[in-house]
């Protein structure tokens, strides 16, 4: 008997040390799944918390981007509201959209002519690279976005849509891939296209941000245009159509005034009819009447939009080049002493016939030959004066009387 109770109590502490055993086991599993529950919610709510810091830094840099473009647009508005010459809103576009992106590259381009576009200021461009590029409308990205007029950002440009049905040739300029494309658009004519690429400072609304810094350069482009086109009106000569000289000498003071605030080059050329009082006496004055306005259209054409070309007095015209270096000033006037020379100008009398009209012209720049309007023409002149003493039909850039006459630079016949 006391046998058969040492088993039933060694048989009872062993169920009931199983059964503590199993109570353990199941309180260790029970414990492991709300630990792998606490983690996956651990996991979660470390996931919510890197989306809402992203979230935050996305507001952030979105706030931040709205503040620049808050700050930029009011002095924007104001710059383009006043007199800005044509040439100068492409650069002061380029600043504005760097400032509002910081995109590490920026195309600006102008509209030229019918249906071609020309890049006058660029960012993130090697040096050795013109901004004389040009792309016509429908070539590209670029010029499809000319030609419909439609602000696209990277999403339309890489999304299979009517942009990509239309588009045969989806090239970017210089190799880089545009993320914004922005045309210029007034009353239904394309001025230009802004073109961003590797923005750094990215935004939800940024297709509408750079349309309406596009919209602003449209509307400055063409009140310039236009405010150039009544002022010319009003001050122009009767014969010729050209600026009279006393507007030419109100300009040129403004425009050295500007050129010596913004630190841009300035640049005269002096023009002067070769041998013209042999045709006024030969053919009469009104063939000579008729010479001076050949000349002054033909002289226009050859100019750019906010050049500034006046009759000066009898056969004599002056051009004012902003932003423009002597060299550049020297290949423009010799550009057009050769339209001049290539024209048949034709002359009434017994028997109408072609002859052969001639310039002579002198070139200087503002600081390098002159500080002053009449520093500058003076030297610009001079150097007239030396191309006609050489023989006439002929470009001459001034030189200091200190340089030899090896370094005097002379183009023409």
């Amino acid at each position: 008997m006391p046998d058969n109770s040492i088993w039933f109590l060694l048989v009872g502490g062993l169920l009931c040390a199983l059964g503590a055993l199993g109570g353990i086991m199941s309180e260790r599993r029970r414990l492991q799944f709300v630990m792998r529950e606490q983690a996956a919610r651990n996991s979660e709510l470390r996931n919510r918390c890197t989306e809402m810091a992203d979230l935050v830094e996305r507001v952030q840099a979105e706030n931040k981007t709205m503040s620049s473009f808050l700050v930029v647009l009011p002095d924007v508005v104001r710059q383009l509201n006043s007199h800005m010459s044509q040439r100068n809103i492409p650069a002061l576009l380029l600043s504005t959209v760097d400032q509002i992106f910081e995109p590490s590259h920026i195309l600006v381009y102008s509209t030229r002519g019918k249906g071609e576009l020309v890049l006058t200021h660029a960012k993130g461009v090697s040096e050795g690279v013109g901004t004389d590029r040009t792309i016509r409308f429908g070539e590209g990205r670029v010029g499809l976005v000319a030609r419909h007029q439609m602000t696209m950002d990277r999403d339309d440009l890489q999304s299979d849509s009517l942009f990509l049905k239309i588009a045969h040739d989806r090239r970017d300029p210089f190799g880089v891939s545009l993320d914004l494309i922005a045309p210029m658009v007034h009353e239904g004519q394309t001025m230009g296209v802004i073109c961003l690429a590797g923005v750094g400072r990215k935004q939800h609304d940024a297709k509408r941000m750079i349309k309406l810094v596009a919209d602003l350069g449209s509307l400055a482009m063409s009140n310039s245009i236009l405010f150039t086109r009544l002022e010319n009106t009003a001050n122009a000569d009767s014969l010729t159509n050209l600026s009279t000289k006393r507007f030419l000498n109100q300009r040129m003071g403004a425009l050295i005034h500007e050129a010596e605030r913004a630190g841009t080059p300035l640049s005269v050329i002096i023009f002067d009819i070769d041998h013209f009082k042999k045709f006024n006496d030969t053919y009469g004055h009104l063939a000579g009447d008729g010479i001076l306005k050949t000349v002054a259209s033909l002289l226009k054409s050859q100019l750019r939009g906010d050049d500034i070309a006046a009759r000066y007095g009898g056969e004599e015209f002056v051009v004012v080049l902003p932003n423009t270096m002597k060299e550049d000033a020297s290949r423009i006037a010799e550009k057009v002493r050769k339209a001049i020379e290539a024209h048949p100008f034709i002359v009434g009398g017994e028997s109408t016939r072609p002859v052969t009209v001639t310039l002579s012209g002198g070139v200087a720049a503002h600081l390098v030959d002159g500080t002053s309007s009449n520093e500058i023409l003076g030297a610009a002149d001079q150097a007239l004066y030396l191309a006609k003493e050489r023989g006439r039909n002929r470009i001459v850039q001034f030189r200091s009387r200190y340089l030899s006459e090896d370094e005097e630079i002379v183009t023409g016949a």
